[in-house]
C-alpha cells in the first residue's frame, strides 16, 4: 500500500506591493532638471540613485518612451540654444575673414560644445542604463547615447541647412592649408573635431561623417595644393631637390594624418601626393638638364638616389621609367668604355711592316698596348659595376628589380663585345701572372667574384672556356702562376658556376702538372749514379686536356704523351738528344704502350753565354736554345743568314723571324743583325753579340708576340672557326642525346629543346641546328617520318 502526495494544480502568484500613484510627468521633469544641472557641470550635487529609480520605475509604469523621447526632446533644446547664442555668431566672423585665428575661435567653440555634450551622455547614459537594457532593446531603438550624438548631428552640424556643417569642414581644410605653408595652428583641437567627424553617423550611408563628409574634402584639396606645388618647383628645382621636397611633402602629410587625421586617411593621402608630386612628372624629373637621373648617377649621390627611388618605388610604371632611364644611362657608359678599344686589335696594320710582309720590331710594342686597353676595358667595366652594385645596396635597399635592371645593361655591354670571352681571360690571366700580387685575400676574393659575375653575363661562355683553356695551358707550363691555391680556388668557382663538364680538361691540366712534378722526381732519382751535363724538367700532358698551341708562339714547355707517334726534325745539341733519349727511356718503363711526341715550340731553357769578359744566364725558349746553339764554338766567330739557320735547325718559316727578332732587334740583342733593320729577310746574317752588356746577370729574352696578348684578325678568325667546329659537335650530340632519350619529335620542339640544352654554354641559331638536323639525317641518326617531314624519328 502507497501513499501520494498530490499538489493541487495552478501558480502562486507573488503578493502585489501596493505603491502610491506617481505622475510620470512629473517624475520626468526631475529627469529633465537634472539634465539642465549636468550641462551647467553641477553633476556632483545630483543623486544618480534616484535619478535611476526614476528611469526604472517609468519603464516599469510603461512610460518609457516618455524617458527616452523627453531625454531626446530636452537635449535638442539645449544644442539649439547652444547653437544660436554661441556658435553662429564665429561661423559668421569665419565667413567673412578666414583667418587662422578665427578659424581656431570657431573650431574650438564647436570643440568645447561637443566636449560638454560628450560628457554629458556618457553621465546620462549611465542614469538611464535600465531604460537602454530593457525599453530601448525591445523597441529596437539607438542607445541613450546613440540618439544623443544623432540630435548632436542633426541640431548642430545639419542646422540651418547644414550651415555648420559647412563652415566646419572649411575651416578645418584652412587650418590645414595654412599649417603647410609652415604656419602653426593647434594641433589638439583639430584632433577633437576629427574625432567628431569620426564619432558622428551619417544616417544615409550609415559611415562615418568623417568618411562622408570631411575625408573626401581633404583629399580634393589637398590634391589641387600639391597639383600647383609641384607645377612650380619643377621649374625650378633639380631631381635631387625636387624629390626631397616631394619626400618632406609626405612625411609632414603622414606627421599630420598622425596628429589629427584618421590612419585611413594615409594611404589615399598619400596616393594624391606620390600622382601629383612624382607620377605627373616622372619623366620630366629624371630628365631635368644637367641635374637629373644622369647628374645623379655621375655624382654617386647615393642619399639623393635613395630618397629617389623610395617615390619611384611605389609607382610601378614610374619605378618602371626609372630601370629603363638607368639601362640606358648605363648603356651610354658602355659605349664610352668601347672606346677604350679603339685601337682594333685586328687591325693588321699594327703588326706589319712597312712593306705589308714581315712584322715590325714594334708590333709586340702595339700587341701589349692593345692588350693593355683591352685589359683596362675589363678593369672599368669591373670598377663601374661596382659603383652601381652600391647604388643597388645604398640607394636602392637592395631591390631585385633595380638589381636585375642594372645587370641587363651590364649584359648588353659585355655582350655587345665581340672579344669579351677572350678580354675577360687574358683579365684572368694578368692577375693570376702578377695582378694578385699584394693583394689581400678579400681583394683577391673579390676579383674571382667579379670575374665570376661577367662571364654569368656572358652569353658564348664556350668561347671563354677556349681562351681560358689558352691561357691557363701557358701560364701552367711558363711556371707564370703567382699562386697555385688562387689557381685551384678559380677553377672551383668556375665548377660551381658552369659545372663540371666545364672544368673537366682545366682540372686535367692540374693534374698532368701533378703528375710530371711526380714523374720529375722519379727521373732525376733514377739518374743519381749517372749526370745528363744538364738539368731537364719535362711536362707530360694529355693531349685531350691541353689546348693545342703546338702553332702558337707561347714559350710553355712540354713533351706530349700521345698513342701515335709524331716527328719533328730538329737540330738538338748532343747533350739534349741524350737527355732527350734517357727521359723517353724512362717513361715507357713507367708507362708501357705510350709514346712521347716532344714539342719544340712548347719548352724554354736557361743558358749560360759569355760575351767577350761578361757571362750572362739567359732565360729563352726552346726555338731561341736552337738558334742560340748554332753560334756556341770557342774562339770561333760564326755568321749565320736567316735561311741558314732556318735549314739547321728546321724551325717554322713563319716563326723564326720573330724569333730573330727577339733575339737581334728586341731590348735585349745578343744576336748582331747585317743589315739592321726591323724587317727579317732571307739574307740577313747573324751572329753572337760579343759587345752585349747589361747590367743584369739574368736576363729573360720573352719572344715577340709570345706573351698573352689580344689577338689579331687573323687569329681570331681561326680561333673562331675551331670554336663553330667545336659547337657543330655540341649541338649534333645534344640533338642526339635528345632524340636518344624523347625517339619522335615535331621539327620546331627539337630545335627549342637543342636551345634549351645548349643555351648555358652558347645560343645556338635556328638555323645552325637546321643545318646539324640534315646532317644527322644523312649520317642516318636520324630519320623524317614518311607522312610528316617536320616529324622525326630517332634511329637506333
Amino acid at each position: 500500500m502507497s501513499f501520494v502526495n498530490k499538489r493541487p494544480g495552478g501558480r502562486i502568484l507573488p503578493v502585489r506591493r501596493l505603491t502610491p500613484h506617481i505622475d510620470p510627468h512629473k517624475q520626468f521633469e526631475k529627469l529633465a532638471t537634472a539634465i539642465g544641472e549636468i550641462y551647467k557641470h553641477n553633476s556632483s550635487q545630483l543623486l544618480f540613485e534616484e535619478l535611476y529609480r526614476i528611469g526604472y520605475n517609468l519603464v516599469l509604469s510603461k512610460n518609457g518612451p516618455l524617458v527616452y523621447d523627453g531625454v531626446k526632446a530636452v537635449l535638442e533644446a539645449h544644442l539649439i540654444d547652444c547653437v544660436h547664442k554661441d556658435i553662429l555668431k564665429h561661423i559668421e566672423t569665419a565667413s567673412a575673414s578666414p583667418t587662422i585665428a578665427n578659424n581656431e575661435a570657431l573650431l574650438s567653440s564647436v570643440r568645447m560644445l561637443w566636449s560638454e555634450h560628450v560628457t554629458a551622455m556618457l553621465i546620462i547614459k549611465d542614469i538611464l542604463m535600465y531604460v537602454d537594457k530593457v525599453y530601448v532593446e525591445n523597441a529596437h531603438l539607438l542607445s541613450v547615447y546613440e540618439m544623443g550624438m544623432g540630435v548632436f548631428r542633426d541640431k548642430v552640424l545639419l542646422a540651418s541647412n547644414g550651415r555648420l556643417n559647412a563652415g566646419m569642414k572649411k575651416a578645418v581644410l584652412r587650418q590645414i592649408e595654412y599649417e603647410r605653408h609652415n604656419n602653426e595652428v593647434n594641433r589638439s583641437t583639430l584632433r577633437s573635431i576629427v574625432d567628431m567627424f569620426v564619432e558622428l553617423l551619417d544616417t544615409a550611408r550609415l559611415r562615418p561623417l568623417y568618411d562622408t563628409v570631411l575625408e573626401p574634402q581633404i583629399i580634393a584639396e589637398t590634391t589641387a595644393f600639391y597639383s600647383t606645388v609641384a607645377n612650380k618647383r619643377i621649374a625650378e628645382l633639380g631631381a635631387p631637390e625636387y624629390t626631397r621636397a616631394a619626400h618632406d611633402d609626405i612625411d609632414a602629410e603622414m606627421d599630420r594624418v598622425g596628429a589629427y587625421l584618421v590612419a585611413q586617411t594615409s594611404k589615399p593621402l598619400r596616393d594624391v601626393l606620390l600622382n601629383e608630386l612624382i607620377l605627373e612628372y616622372d619623366g620630366r624629373i629624371l630628365s631635368i638638364p644637367d641635374n637629373g637621373l644622369v647628374n645623379m648617377y655621375e655624382k654617386r649621390d647615393f642619399s639623393g638616389l635613395a630618397v629617389l627611388y623610395s617615390l619611384y618605388s611605389q609607382l610601378p610604371s614610374s619605378f618602371s621609367i626609372l630601370q629603363d632611364r638607368t639601362r640606358s644611362h648605363i648603356a651610354s657608359i658602355g659605349k664610352r668604355l668601347a672606346e677604350l678599344l679603339a685601337v682594333r686589335p685586328d687591325d693588321e696594320s699594327l703588326t706589319k711592316g712597312s712593306d705589308g710582309t714581315a712584322p715590325q720590331t714594334h708590333a709586340g710594342t702595339t700587341a701589349a698596348a692593345r692588350t693593355a686597353m683591352a685589359l683596362r676595358w675589363i678593369q672599368e667595366l669591373i670598377a663601374t659595376y661596382d659603383i652601381y652594385d652600391d647604388f643597388v645596396v645604398k640607394s636602392f635597399a637592395g631591390n631585385k628589380a633595380m638589381r636585375i635592371a642594372i645587370n641587363d645593361a651590364f649584359i648588353g655591354i659585355i655582350n655587345n663585345n665581340d672579344r669579351a670571352p677572350e678580354l675577360l681571360s687574358l683579365y684572368i690571366d694578368d692577375n693570376m701572372k702578377s695582378g694578385l700580387k699584394g693583394k689581400s685575400e678579400q681583394e683577391t676574393e673579390h676579383v674571382f667574384e667579379r670575374s665570376i659575375l661577367l662571364l654569368r653575363f656572358l652569353k658564348d661562355k664556350d668561347a671563354f672556356e677556349h681562351y681560358y683553356k689558352v691561357h691557363l695551358a701557358r701560364r701552367l707550363l711558363f711556371g707564370r702562376c703567382l699562386s697555385d691555391d688562387a689557381e685551384q680556388s678559380l677553377v672551383s668557382k668556375l665548377k660551381i658556376e658552369c659545372g663540371s663538364q666545364f672544368t673537366l680538361k682545366l682540372e686535367g691540366m692540374f693534374k698532368d702538372m701533378q703528375t710530371s712534378a711526380n714523374m720529375d722526381s722519379l727521373f732525376k732519382e733514377s739518374l743519381a749514379n749517372g749526370s745528363l751535363g744538364l738539368d731537364i724538367q719535362v711536362s707530360v700532358l694529355t693531349p685531350t686536356f691541353w689546348p693545342a698551341l703546338a702553332t702558337s708562339t707561347t714559350s710553355d714547355n712540354t713533351a706530349r704523351d700521345s698513342s701515335q707517334p709524331q716527328s719533328h726534325k730538329t737540330a738538338h745539341n748532343s747533350l739534349i738528344d741524350m737527355a732527350i733519349e734517357k727521359f723517353t727511356d724512362f717513361y715507357t718503363k713507367h708507362r708501357s704502350g705510350r709514346t712521347l711526341t716532344w714539342q719544340p715550340n712548347m719548352g724554354n731553357a736557361d743558358l749560360k753565354v759569355r760575351f767577350g769578359s761578361r757571362t750572362h744566364e739567359l732565360n729563352v725558349t726552346t726555338y731561341q736554345m736552337f738558334i742560340l746553339l748554332l753560334f756556341a764554338k770557342d774562339d770561333a766567330v760564326i755568321e749565320l743568314t736567316a735561311t741558314e739557320i732556318q735549314e739547321k735547325t728546321d724551325i717554322p718559316k713563319d716563326l723564326l723571324p720573330r724569333l730573330l727578332q727577339s733575339l737581334a732587334c728586341a731590348r735585349y740583342k745578343v744576336l748582331t743583325k747585317t743589315p739592321m733593320s726591323r724587317n727579317i729577310s732571307q739574307t740577313d746574317k747573324f751572329k753572337l753579340n760579343m759587345s752585349f752588356k747589361s747590367p743584369q746577370y739574368r736576363i729573360r729574352i720573352p719572344m715577340v708576340s709570345a706573351k698573352n696578348n689580344v689577338e689579331n684578325d687573323k687569329e681570331n678568325a681561326a680561333t673562331m672557326a675551331t670554336i663553330s667546329q667545336e659547337r657543330q659537335y655540341a649541338i649534333e650530340a645534344a640533338i642526339v642525346r635528345i632524340m636518344k632519350t624523347r625517339k619522335q619529335m615535331v621539327h620546331d620542339q627539337l630545335i627549342n629543346e637543342t636551345i634549351n640544352q645548349l643555351s648555358s654554354r652558347f645560343m645556338p641559331t635556328s638555323k645552325t641546328i637546321k643545318v646539324s638536323i640534315e646532317r644527322l639525317i644523312d649520317r642516318e641518326y636520324i630519320v623524317r617520318c614518311p607522312n610528316n617531314p617536320r616529324l622525326y624519328n630517332y634511329l637506333a
